[in-house]
């Protein structure tokens, strides 16, 4: 039978379901609104019941602390007949992993997405929270440009409950850093090179560890290097491929520190790409600046050195400065300027030399007179 009420929360109807509980749609009367109602099952025979319930009371609180606008908020958290549940904003809209399946996303909207989730982890990390299951099935658009992080934590698996899943199609190891799908402490980097996923795929269309199994996923996250997005996809600018490389460093100490550093890189990306196009005049459509003559091999991802800065933007042009540079004639020192021809081509000069010399010829005659 189905439940009609949880808590004070009366049911309006279902969300979602997964493997340890139903997503409700809910209605608070205490403050007449709308929330979604996530659920799961305290079963103290199930295998790690305990642990599980443990995990989820701890990072309800977490989550609870966190106000952010790229963050879904938590509401409350309780317990009732056998049921954990955890009350969270309910968004419109549709989750990145469904908006994947349906069509491509415009490099821009991309970038901007990936800003936004990486500014909302720089808030969460900040205060300690660190979500561990970054994909784009955690990861809510609302059509209006916003983009929300879904289930700080909630998500979490163990190891050993990947491991059991050899020869089925995986979903969260595949955006697992390396040092998680090794089974080590993980910190606030491996949320970042977990973005660094998401965008990667968001830009290029494809999907960037994609085993069979988890430990063909493991070798490829642990031992390969990915191809820079601008070979995938051409007319991206450089700056992307640097962005993307840091992201993904298999290496923490070399990957980025801190999600709003990331998130600060994706801002001048997406000045970039947004000034690589202008409007026509009538503002009906968007059309593109003609390419640069040349093409620019982006370098591999491992030869980008720790402390390199952000490339030069392609919008300034050096050209006309080198071939300065290379005119012979600025290679050799100024001819010296004699007395004579001065005199000859400055006319202040040599008003000044007449004055001076009629001056010196009228005290040379009153001393003599």
């Amino acid at each position: 039978m189905a439940k009609k009420k949880i808590g004070r929360y009366k049911i309006q109807g279902e969300l979602g379901r997964g493997a340890m509980g139903i997503v409700y749609k809910a209605e608070d009367p205490n403050l007449d609104r709308m929330v979604a109602l996530k659920t799961i099952i305290l079963d103290e025979d199930a295998e790690g019941a305990k642990e599980y319930k443990k995990r989820f009371m701890l990072e309800a609180k977490a989550a609870g602390k966190l106000n952010h606008p790229s963050i879904v908020t938590t509401f409350d958290y309780g317990e009732e007949d056998g049921l954990a549940y955890l009350a969270m904003e309910l968004l419109e809209g549709t989750d990145l992993r469904t908006r994947l399946q349906k069509e491509a996303i415009p490099a821009a909207e991309a970038v901007e997405i990936a800003r936004q989730v990486a500014d909302g982890l720089g808030y969460a990390h900040a205060r300690g929270v660190v979500h561990r299951d970054i994909k784009p099935g955690n990861i809510m658009l609302n059509g209006g440009g916003q983009a929300k992080l879904m289930d700080f934590g909630l998500a979490r698996m163990r190891m050993a409950d990947h491991k059991t899943s050899t020869g089925m199609v995986l979903g969260t190891p595949r955006y697992m850093s390396p040092e998680q799908i090794s089974g080590l402490p993980v910190d606030q980097r491996s949320d970042i090179f977990s973005l660094g996923i998401v965008l990667y795929e968001m830009l290029t269309g494809t999907r960037l560890f994609a085993g069979e199994n988890i430990e063909q996923v493991q070798h490829l996250i642990t031992q390969t290097d990915h191809v820079p997005p601008t070979r995938q996809v051409p007319g991206l600018p450089p700056m992307v491929d640097f962005v993307v490389a840091r992201a993904l460093k298999k290496d923490p100490a070399v990957r980025y520190q801190d999600a709003r550093e990331f998130a600060a890189d994706l801002a001048t990306c997406l000045a970039e790409l947004r000034s690589s196009e202008v409007s026509d005049p009538s503002g009906s459509k968007t059309v593109k600046l003609e390419a640069m003559p040349e093409k620019i091999d982006a370098p591999a991802a491992h030869s980008i050195a720790v402390d390199t800065r952000l490339p030069v933007s392609r919008l300034f042009d050096s050209t006309l400065a080198l071939r300065r540079l290379k005119d012979a004639s600025l290679g050799r020192m100024p001819r010296p300027v004699g007395f004579l021809r001065r005199l000859y081509r400055d006319a202040a000069v040599r008003r000044m030399f007449v004055t001076v010399l009629f001056a010196g010829l009228a005290g040379a005659y009153l001393a003599l007179a």
